[in-house]
């Protein structure tokens, strides 16, 4: 069983070095209320409002104030399973009395203004209202390079064995659609000197039907996968969005293991993985690999997808086969939704202990 050899894994306490780039957010969680008295507490309520025309405006009271952003999620997941874990991101907090950033328990590496994130925390899912960073849309890897080293974020080359049989470094990295100049670093990077690393590459919402916008995307990521193992992490809809806008979309009757194995393939990625409420799926170089997700009663909606990504790097810059690899990754998902906090390595071995999975 998966889940019986991951907390073996933990408990001898996963060690490689985790990289994550290039976002960062200052995310207020509010309440929504019309009229400045009555709350409104669903996304079809607020459409209604909406729609009848009747409200001049809605009112947002901020109940609570995090540290934020897919990189420095994947970060905290990362640093709390044990890996030596630093968030090269955008990490200057935007309120010049406050910074959400200097307490967190891992290196932070700025390179410019956080994006804020005002989430709607309806209970019918999570509506997010976004005031982007000028400094993450004019982001490009020159700035990466002026923060860091390239060694830095990527390990040297003694430091990353080709078999991953110890543990080596890893990078996370996320927030394609934010970040236009992404593309380029990618390109550029596929030239550069640096150690075949595995590159957990999470391109958040790319749903647009624009396929110029989807080749861009392809010939970025197959630049990439040149010098790092590029594995694509997405959710259902995401893949499904990116299968569709292949020039070879797989034929019908199409199911997920299709779509991961086709989008690998026009991609050249190391592998292609799908995480979701039920199971986490993974096309690689040699199997297709499916692993079942702990079952759990929700009570947060945002920041799953970036725990999964930070327990995948970290298993996968470990060495640790992929059957482990997604059960890390969806353990760290299920714990954090079900809980709204990020498990240790400790934490997170007891829980599958209490719930007869290991």
């Amino acid at each position: 069983m998966p889940y019986e050899r991951l907390a073996r894994r933990l408990a001898d306490g996963p060690t490689p070095a985790v990289s994550t780039l290039p976002d960062g957010s200052v995310d207020r969680y509010c309440r929504l209320s019309a009229g400045g008295l009555n709350p409104v507490e669903s996304r079809t309520t607020f459409a209604r409002e909406a729609a009848a025309g009747h409200r001049k405006g809605f009112t947002l009271d901020p109940r609570a104030v995090e540290a934020g952003g897919q990189s420095v999620n994947a970060a905290q997941q990362a640093h709390a399973l044990g890996a030596e874990a630093t968030c090269y991101g955008h990490l200057d907090d935007p309120e010049p009395d406050r910074d959400l950033f200097a307490d967190l328990p891992f290196d932070c590496v700025s390179m410019g203004r956080a994006t804020v994130v005002n989430v709607l925390d309806f209970d019918d899912g999570d509506l997010l209202l976004v005031e982007e960073s000028p400094d993450l849309r004019e982001w490009t890897l020159a700035d990466l390079r002026e923060a860091a080293p390239l060694s830095s974020v990527f390990g040297d080359d003694e430091a990353a064995p080709e078999d991953r049989s110890e543990p080596g470094h890893a990078v996370f990295c996320s927030n394609w659609v934010s970040t236009p100049g992404m593309g380029d670093a990618f390109h550029e990077l596929g030239t550069a000197s640096i150690p075949r690393v595995p590159f957990v590459f999470d391109p958040g919402d790319v749903l647009g039907s624009d396929l110029a916008a989807h080749r861009e995307l392809r010939e970025a990521v197959r630049a990439l996968a040149r010098r790092v193992d590029v594995v694509l992490s997405v959710n259902e809809t995401e893949l499904r969005a990116l299968s569709a806008a292949l020039p070879a979309p797989p034929d019908p009757p199409v199911d997920d293991e299709d779509r991961v194995e086709a989008v690998r393939a026009a991609f050249d990625a190391f592998a292609v993985v799908k995480h979701g409420k039920q199971s986490a799926l993974a096309a690689t170089d040699v199997a297709t690999v499916r692993v079942e997700n702990p079952v759990v009663d929700d009570i947060r909606q945002m920041g799953g997808g970036d725990r999964f990504g930070g327990g995948l790097a970290v298993a996968l810059g470990a060495g640790w086969d992929w059957p482990v690899a997604l059960a890390c990754g969806n353990a760290c998902a299920s714990y954090y939704v079900a809980t709204s906090e990020t498990a240790s390595a400790a934490t997170l071995r007891e829980w599958l202990l209490d719930r007869g999975l290991a």
